[in-house]
């Protein structure tokens, strides 16, 4: 049943006063949606289709325009999309993640679970329907744990959700100590990798994890990451690993072999208790002009 609010005003002219009615029907904007949809799936007025992998989907570019900047700015532009009928994705999208968006665009109304949660997020981005891309990074936000927080650090760096990536740094770096032998971690690019282990917030009980973490990851794909170890070793904090773990470990590590940095690193390494040195530039992660300086009291 619909509500309606009415509104008396009284307006003064020449001839004295009348009264005006103002008429708001707060079910109309459902109403509209219910019947554009209605107007969709009959193909009436229906002026564009879009296409994903094998299906087609026609729909009305007013309405797309207006839940979408990204299809404001295709259809009101001089792109070839603003005069061609169809607009085909190809593989880019997959069919039933644009079936929901466009379900959403008539309804308002859209199921996000922990099957489509990603997609939705990815294609919310990419078609600029934000309030879907929030919607799903809240999602996940919720069904955050250690399974999957390093995938969910990645997709939400990707997708400037914030709040995500906030929630799911923090939880990588909480829980580095199990992370850095998952599957997840050893396909992490550099960079990311050398972030974690950077981290002054990164929990680990021993700096032995934060090296078999780097030893691992290289050795995950040797042939395209050897030459990514000696950058990736300066961020060890040697003075945190036992001695009895240098001589042991890193002295016979043969993922050493071919690097022209690294032997320095692993020499420096084996004799840094017996360098007459400060501790101190041991506390921070190794850089060149460190290596440098031991080279030269050892």
């Amino acid at each position: 049943m619909s509500v309606s609010n009415h509104e008396n005003r009284k307006s003064r002219s020449s001839s004295g006063s009348m009264n005006i009615q103002l008429f708001h029907k707060t079910s109309h904007a459902d109403s509209l949606l219910t019947q554009l949809n209605l107007l969709r799936k009959r193909r009436v007025f229906t002026d564009v289709v879009l296409k994903a992998g094998n299906r087609s989907f026609p729909c009305h570019r007013a309405v797309l325009a207006s839940c979408s900047r990204y299809f404001e700015a295709m259809f009101s532009g001089g792109l070839r999309e603003s005069r061609d009928a169809d607009v085909n994705f190809h593989d880019s999208l997959h069919p039933e993640v644009l079936e929901l968006l466009l379900d959403y665009a008539y309804s308002a109304r859209i199921i996000i679970n922990e099957e489509n949660a990603e997609s939705l997020l990815e294609a919310g981005d990419m078609l600029q329907f934000h309030d879907i891309r929030d919607a799903a990074a809240e999602f996940l936000e919720k069904n955050l744990h250690q399974s999957n927080c390093l995938g969910m650090m990645l997709l939400s760096d990707a997708h400037q959700c914030q709040r995500l990536y906030e929630l799911s740094w923090r939880m990588c770096l909480a829980n580095f100590a199990t992370l850095f032998r998952t599957e997840d971690f050893l396909s992490l690019p550099r960079d990311k990798v050398q972030e974690l282990i950077l981290s002054e917030e990164l929990e680990v009980e021993d700096e032995s994890l934060v090296y078999e973490a780097v030893i691992d990851w290289v050795k995950a794909d040797m042939e395209r990451r050897h030459s990514e170890l000696p950058e990736l070793l300066r961020c060890v904090r040697l003075a945190l690993l036992p001695e009895s773990y240098l001589l042991k470990n890193v002295a016979s590590e043969e993922v050493w072999s071919g690097q022209l940095l690294v032997p320095d690193y692993r020499q420096t390494a084996c004799n840094w208790r017996s360098a007459k040195v400060e501790q101190s530039l041991f506390l921070s992660p190794l850089n060149h002009s460190t290596v440098i300086a031991l080279k030269c009291l050892l």
